[in-house]
Protein backbone atom coordinates (compact mmCIF):
# COMPACT_ATOMS: atom_id res chain seq x y z
CA UNK A 1 0.00 0.00 0.00
CA UNK A 2 1.38 3.15 -1.47
CA UNK A 3 0.13 6.81 0.78
CA UNK A 4 2.00 9.39 -1.39
CA UNK A 5 -0.78 10.81 -2.86
CA UNK A 6 -2.71 11.17 0.12
CA UNK A 7 -2.90 14.02 2.64
CA UNK A 8 -4.83 15.50 5.69
CA UNK A 9 -8.24 15.17 3.40
CA UNK A 10 -7.61 11.58 3.64
CA UNK A 11 -7.41 8.39 6.98
CA UNK A 12 -6.99 5.40 7.14
CA UNK A 13 -10.32 2.72 7.48
CA UNK A 14 -9.91 -1.12 7.83
CA UNK A 15 -11.12 -3.57 5.04
CA UNK A 16 -11.21 -6.41 7.83
CA UNK A 17 -13.79 -5.19 10.05
CA UNK A 18 -17.68 -6.35 9.69
CA UNK A 19 -18.59 -3.40 8.16
CA UNK A 20 -15.44 -2.85 5.80
CA UNK A 21 -15.01 0.37 4.49
CA UNK A 22 -17.74 2.60 3.24
CA UNK A 23 -17.37 4.27 0.09
CA UNK A 24 -19.98 7.29 -0.08
CA UNK A 25 -19.91 7.88 -3.75
CA UNK A 26 -17.44 11.40 -4.14
CA UNK A 27 -14.36 9.27 -2.59
CA UNK A 28 -11.42 7.11 -4.10
CA UNK A 29 -8.60 5.57 -2.50
CA UNK A 30 -5.00 5.14 -4.13
CA UNK A 31 -4.10 1.51 -3.77
CA UNK A 32 -0.45 2.19 -5.86
CA UNK A 33 0.38 5.05 -7.65
CA UNK A 34 2.65 2.54 -10.18
CA UNK A 35 0.62 -0.82 -10.24
CA UNK A 36 1.86 -2.81 -12.34
CA UNK A 37 0.15 -5.86 -13.79
CA UNK A 38 2.41 -8.32 -15.99
CA UNK A 39 0.75 -11.51 -17.75
CA UNK A 40 -1.72 -11.81 -14.83
CA UNK A 41 -3.88 -10.17 -11.99
CA UNK A 42 -6.32 -11.41 -9.81
CA UNK A 43 -8.40 -9.68 -6.91
CA UNK A 44 -11.06 -10.86 -4.46
CA UNK A 45 -13.06 -8.68 -2.57
CA UNK A 46 -16.67 -8.55 -0.79
CA UNK A 47 -19.35 -5.94 -1.43
CA UNK A 48 -22.40 -4.68 -0.39
CA UNK A 49 -24.74 -2.08 -1.87
CA UNK A 50 -28.19 -0.57 -3.00
CA UNK A 51 -26.45 1.53 -6.03
CA UNK A 52 -26.95 0.55 -9.42
CA UNK A 53 -24.06 1.92 -10.36
CA UNK A 54 -20.44 2.52 -9.73
CA UNK A 55 -16.83 2.04 -10.40
CA UNK A 56 -15.23 -0.23 -8.00
CA UNK A 57 -11.58 -0.93 -9.75
CA UNK A 58 -9.50 1.02 -12.01
CA UNK A 59 -5.72 0.78 -13.40
CA UNK A 60 -4.59 2.63 -17.01
CA UNK A 61 -1.93 2.65 -19.11
CA UNK A 62 -2.34 5.11 -22.09
CA UNK A 63 1.29 3.96 -23.67
CA UNK A 64 0.09 1.61 -25.27
CA UNK A 65 -3.87 1.73 -24.59
CA UNK A 66 -4.19 -0.71 -21.98
CA UNK A 67 -6.48 -0.74 -18.75
CA UNK A 68 -8.92 -2.77 -16.18
CA UNK A 69 -11.66 -2.04 -14.79
CA UNK A 70 -14.42 -3.70 -12.32
CA UNK A 71 -17.45 -1.89 -12.59
CA UNK A 72 -21.69 -2.14 -11.79
CA UNK A 73 -23.34 -1.01 -14.79
CA UNK A 74 -27.18 -1.36 -14.38
CA UNK A 75 -27.00 -3.47 -11.56
CA UNK A 76 -24.71 -5.96 -13.71
CA UNK A 77 -21.18 -6.51 -11.93
CA UNK A 78 -18.69 -5.97 -15.26
CA UNK A 79 -14.95 -6.90 -15.66
CA UNK A 80 -13.36 -5.56 -18.53
CA UNK A 81 -9.74 -5.53 -19.84
CA UNK A 82 -8.39 -3.64 -22.85
CA UNK A 83 -5.40 -5.01 -23.61
CA UNK A 84 -3.35 -3.08 -26.51
CA UNK A 85 -6.41 -1.29 -27.49
CA UNK A 86 -8.16 -4.95 -27.82
CA UNK A 87 -11.28 -4.63 -25.03
CA UNK A 88 -12.79 -8.33 -23.57
CA UNK A 89 -15.22 -8.37 -20.60
CA UNK A 90 -17.60 -10.59 -18.78
CA UNK A 91 -20.50 -9.72 -17.34
CA UNK A 92 -23.23 -10.97 -14.70
CA UNK A 93 -26.94 -12.18 -16.52
CA UNK A 94 -28.59 -11.78 -12.81
CA UNK A 95 -32.72 -11.58 -14.18
CA UNK A 96 -33.39 -9.76 -10.25
CA UNK A 97 -31.76 -7.16 -8.58
CA UNK A 98 -28.82 -9.86 -7.02
CA UNK A 99 -26.39 -7.29 -6.64
CA UNK A 100 -27.72 -4.20 -5.55
CA UNK A 101 -29.93 -5.69 -3.11
CA UNK A 102 -27.82 -4.50 0.12
CA UNK A 103 -26.35 -7.75 1.30
CA UNK A 104 -22.70 -9.35 1.23
CA UNK A 105 -21.81 -10.62 -2.01
CA UNK A 106 -18.34 -12.65 -3.07
CA UNK A 107 -16.57 -11.66 -5.69
CA UNK A 108 -13.19 -13.00 -7.40
CA UNK A 109 -12.09 -11.94 -11.03
CA UNK A 110 -8.72 -12.94 -12.56
CA UNK A 111 -7.00 -11.74 -15.93
CA UNK A 112 -4.41 -14.73 -16.77
CA UNK A 113 -3.34 -14.11 -20.55
CA UNK A 114 -5.99 -14.05 -22.78
CA UNK A 115 -8.64 -15.52 -20.50
CA UNK A 116 -10.63 -13.25 -18.04
CA UNK A 117 -12.68 -14.66 -15.63
CA UNK A 118 -15.41 -13.71 -13.10
CA UNK A 119 -17.06 -15.75 -10.13
CA UNK A 120 -19.52 -13.70 -8.27
CA UNK A 121 -21.11 -16.12 -5.35
CA UNK A 122 -21.59 -19.21 -6.90
CA UNK A 123 -22.04 -18.26 -11.01
CA UNK A 124 -18.80 -18.38 -12.96
CA UNK A 125 -18.18 -16.34 -15.98
CA UNK A 126 -15.40 -16.70 -18.84
CA UNK A 127 -14.23 -14.84 -21.82
CA UNK A 128 -11.49 -15.25 -23.84
CA UNK A 129 -9.97 -12.81 -26.61
CA UNK A 130 -7.55 -14.77 -29.16
CA UNK A 131 -6.09 -11.00 -29.33
CA UNK A 132 -4.79 -10.46 -26.09
CA UNK A 133 -1.04 -12.34 -26.65
CA UNK A 134 0.46 -10.73 -23.42
CA UNK A 135 -0.43 -8.67 -20.91
CA UNK A 136 2.09 -6.12 -19.34
CA UNK A 137 0.20 -2.33 -17.66
CA UNK A 138 1.30 -0.10 -15.09
CA UNK A 139 -0.09 2.57 -13.85
CA UNK A 140 -2.53 3.79 -10.57
CA UNK A 141 -4.59 1.17 -9.21
CA UNK A 142 -7.88 3.03 -8.07
CA UNK A 143 -10.50 1.39 -5.71
CA UNK A 144 -14.51 2.69 -5.89
CA UNK A 145 -13.01 6.04 -7.84
CA UNK A 146 -10.63 7.47 -9.11
CA UNK A 147 -8.28 11.49 -8.96
CA UNK A 148 -9.80 14.25 -10.44
CA UNK A 149 -6.38 14.18 -12.35
CA UNK A 150 -7.23 11.41 -14.38
CA UNK A 151 -9.77 11.50 -17.09
CA UNK A 152 -10.89 7.38 -18.38
CA UNK A 153 -11.99 6.76 -21.98
CA UNK A 154 -15.42 5.33 -22.69
CA UNK A 155 -13.11 1.81 -23.75
CA UNK A 156 -11.81 1.54 -20.52
CA UNK A 157 -14.85 2.80 -18.14
CA UNK A 158 -18.21 2.96 -18.57
CA UNK A 159 -19.90 3.79 -15.25
CA UNK A 160 -19.98 7.69 -14.57
CA UNK A 161 -20.91 7.52 -10.73
CA UNK A 162 -17.99 6.64 -7.66
CA UNK A 163 -18.69 3.19 -6.05
CA UNK A 164 -21.36 3.77 -2.81
CA UNK A 165 -21.20 1.49 -0.48
CA UNK A 166 -18.87 -1.13 1.17
CA UNK A 167 -16.16 -3.01 0.80
CA UNK A 168 -14.32 -5.64 2.93
CA UNK A 169 -11.64 -8.37 2.80
CA UNK A 170 -9.95 -7.38 -0.23
CA UNK A 171 -6.91 -9.51 -1.32
CA UNK A 172 -4.82 -8.18 -4.55
CA UNK A 173 -2.49 -11.24 -6.86
CA UNK A 174 -3.44 -13.34 -3.12
CA UNK A 175 -2.18 -10.85 -0.93
CA UNK A 176 -4.92 -9.50 1.92
CA UNK A 177 -5.00 -5.31 2.18
CA UNK A 178 -5.26 -4.43 5.47
CA UNK A 179 -6.44 -0.91 5.11
CA UNK A 180 -7.04 1.48 2.48
CA UNK A 181 -7.48 5.79 3.06
CA UNK A 182 -10.30 7.26 1.12
CA UNK A 183 -10.45 10.47 0.41
CA UNK A 184 -12.43 13.04 -1.63
CA UNK A 185 -12.16 13.90 -5.17
CA UNK A 186 -13.33 16.64 -7.11
CA UNK A 187 -13.43 14.55 -10.16
CA UNK A 188 -16.29 14.64 -12.58
CA UNK A 189 -17.94 12.65 -15.12
CA UNK A 190 -19.85 14.85 -17.34
CA UNK A 191 -18.48 13.35 -20.65
CA UNK A 192 -16.59 10.40 -21.58
CA UNK A 193 -13.10 10.72 -24.10
CA UNK A 194 -13.30 8.99 -26.83
CA UNK A 195 -11.03 6.17 -27.96
CA UNK A 196 -9.12 6.64 -31.43
CA UNK A 197 -9.54 2.53 -31.34
CA UNK A 198 -12.97 1.50 -32.70
CA UNK A 199 -15.66 0.34 -30.99
CA UNK A 200 -16.12 -2.89 -30.51
CA UNK A 201 -20.03 -3.69 -30.23
CA UNK A 202 -23.16 -2.33 -32.17
CA UNK A 203 -24.34 -1.61 -28.91
CA UNK A 204 -21.62 0.59 -27.96
CA UNK A 205 -21.86 2.38 -31.15
CA UNK A 206 -25.66 3.09 -30.43
CA UNK A 207 -24.84 4.91 -27.36
CA UNK A 208 -22.35 6.79 -28.84
CA UNK A 209 -24.95 7.61 -31.41
CA UNK A 210 -27.67 8.54 -29.40
CA UNK A 211 -28.31 12.28 -28.97
CA UNK A 212 -27.77 12.72 -25.73
CA UNK A 213 -24.20 11.49 -25.81
CA UNK A 214 -23.27 13.00 -28.82
CA UNK A 215 -23.57 16.96 -27.20
CA UNK A 216 -20.76 15.77 -24.16
CA UNK A 217 -17.81 14.71 -27.28
CA UNK A 218 -14.71 15.71 -26.28
CA UNK A 219 -12.07 15.60 -29.10
CA UNK A 220 -8.91 14.25 -27.89
CA UNK A 221 -5.42 15.30 -28.99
Amino acid sequence: MDNSDYNESSSVSYLNCNEGIQFDGRSYALFDPNFKIYESFSINFQLRTFAHDGLILWIDDPLPESSFTIEIQNRQLTARAVIDGQPFSVRTEFTKNRLCDGVWHCVQVRLEGSLLSMKVDMRQYCKTESRAHSIDMRGPLFIAGYSEKYSPTYLSVRSNKFFQGHLRNLKINEKQIEWLAPRLTAAARQFYHISPQIISTNAEQSFLNAPAFNKYIVETA
